[in-house]
């Protein structure tokens, strides 16, 4: 049976009477007759038993009328996915990163995207950077989202510059940190080669590495409790007055040590109409993220300029007699 075939038997079920059948599926009543011997004769069954007012279904008939009405609802699912996945509103999106930043930066963006694309399955997984990068380049991620440079020949998009810290329950110097112990926790090699280089072009002596923490989250805990420093590549560890003393790190000629996170993917990804919506999407919206950072941005130093202002006319101001 073909979907005609089914379509014919559901029809004919819903209006028991071969002519208005034929009509509304376009039919002659001929045609339509015809087709429904051969399907009688492929099942070897009677289907319906004809009558001069219409038609009535036989059990056998019965049966296979429920069974294209199941089958040309689950054609129409079918249909509506399969052009749902080919309009990249639908199907599973599978997307790769760091902890730290699915958990602090990624989190509001992927809440969007599912508003936008409700039809799609978001399957995330979390790792270090590192592993990440082989996800993308094995293609059992579409997107990755990175910390760190890398040398592979991926498609890309700065998400953002950070800069590095070292923080404390107390205040510290730079000149400090080779003479206290350091909380170090566990990093991917790309950030561990970055901290390593930054070290030994800054001091000459090594770090004392007072406690080591499997986790960011961790390492935070332990420099509240005063059990020494850490240094944080990126402020996902950090929230927002926590009480702590960050201390900006730099090179000696005063250039601050940064790290960037990408958003990473094979060019051929761009192919797959869903993986191509969620990078517009990312753009979009990180675009309308950084427009908005700087204006804020503006309007605070321009808030200081104004304060500063008025200080200065105030205080030139005699006061009056």
């Amino acid at each position: 049976m073909n979907n005609l075939d089914w379509k014919i038997v559901a029809e004919l079920h819903a209006t028991p009477n071969i002519s208005r059948t034929a009509q509304r599926l376009n039919m002659t009543q001929s045609a339509l007759s015809k087709r429904l011997q051969q399907i009688e004769t492929e099942m070897d069954v009677q289907i319906v038993l004809r009558f001069s007012k219409g038609v009535v279904f036989t059990p056998e008939g019965e049966y296979l009328a429920a069974k294209a009405q199941a089958y040309l609802a689950d054609y129409e699912d079918i249909r509506k996915t399969i052009l749902q996945v080919g309009s990249g509103r639908s199907g599973q999106l599978r997307i790769g990163a760091t902890n730290g930043f699915a958990r602090s930066t990624l989190l509001p963006y992927l809440k969007k995207f599912q508003q936008a694309f409700p039809s799609v399955e978001l399957d995330v997984s979390t790792d270090i950077s590192a592993n990440l990068i082989d996800s993308v380049k094995e293609y059992t991620v579409h997107v990755g989202f990175i910390c760190g440079e890398t040398d592979c020949d991926f498609e890309r998009v700065l998400i953002s510059c950070d800069q590095a810290h070292a923080v404390s329950n107390t205040p510290i110097t730079l000149d400090d940190l080779p003479k206290l112990p350091q909380i170090v926790y566990r990093r991917d090699p790309f950030a561990k080669k970055l901290m390593e280089s930054w070290w030994k072009a800054r001091f000459s002596d090594p770090p004392i590495i007072g406690m080591q923490a499997n986790h960011g989250d961790t390492c935070r805990e332990m420099v509240m409790a005063g059990l020494g420093y850490g240094i944080f590549l990126s402020n996902a560890f950090l929230p927002k007055d926590n009480g702590l003393h960050e201390l900006a790190l730099t090179y000696a000629d005063g250039t601050p040590l940064v790290r960037n996170s990408w958003m990473v993917w094979q060019k051929d990804m761009r192919a797959i109409p869903l993986v191509r919506n969620f990078l517009a999407f990312m753009q979009a919206h990180l675009e309308i993220d950084r427009s908005s950072a700087d204006s804020a941005s503006e309007a605070a130093i321009a808030d200081q300029n104004i304060a500063e202002t008025t200080a200065e006319t105030t205080a030139e101001t005699p006061p009056k007699r």
